[in-house]
């Protein structure tokens, strides 16, 4: 089983290890990659693949998909600390989105004044039994919607 996970957004790619949260730079939830959003002022988040709506949260959300697989994905670092200021949910939970559709809408205003890192997080969270490869280099500048890791599970130890 592989599945594709698309950028959520537009920006600049980055490896979980290069980030200041240690929950997601140890890969303590499942590996997964990071997305600085260009400078913009609002983002619409889109879902990186299709799925429902497990868990919704103002600043996260997470979606299970057909082959049982719950992908994370978490706008900005410490944005908890918002209480969920800029932030509005579309969808309800147990609602089935397709891959491309708008998750959640962003002002980015009140993170970036309270001081917090604006990167948009999408973790697969079975590890260790989940892998996730990144198929173009951190560092690169992607468009939204654009294919930028594989996630497989992990092959089974005899």
């Amino acid at each position: 089983m592989s599945l594709q996970l698309l950028s959520p957004i537009p920006g600049t790619l980055r490896n979980l290890a290069e980030l200041s949260d240690p929950v997601f730079a140890q890969e303590i939830m499942g590996p997964g990659f990071a997305i600085i959003p260009d400078e913009v002022d609002t983002l619409e988040i889109l879902a990186p693949t299709a799925g429902t709506l497990s868990h919704q949260l103002p600043h996260a959300c997470a979606l299970t998909t057909p082959d049982g697989l719950n992908i994370l994905i978490h706008a900005g670092i410490d944005t908890v600390q918002v209480k969920g200021e800029g932030f509005s949910a579309l969808h309800q939970l147990g609602q089935q989105v397709a891959a491309g559709e708008p998750l959640i809408t962003w002002d980015l205003r009140p993170a970036r004044q309270a001081g917090y890192a604006l990167d948009v997080v999408v973790i697969a969270m079975q590890p260790p039994q989940t892998l996730c490869e990144l198929l173009t280099a951190s560092g690169s500048r992607l468009d939204a919607l654009v294919p930028c890791a594989d996630v497989r599970r992990a092959p089974k130890s005899s």
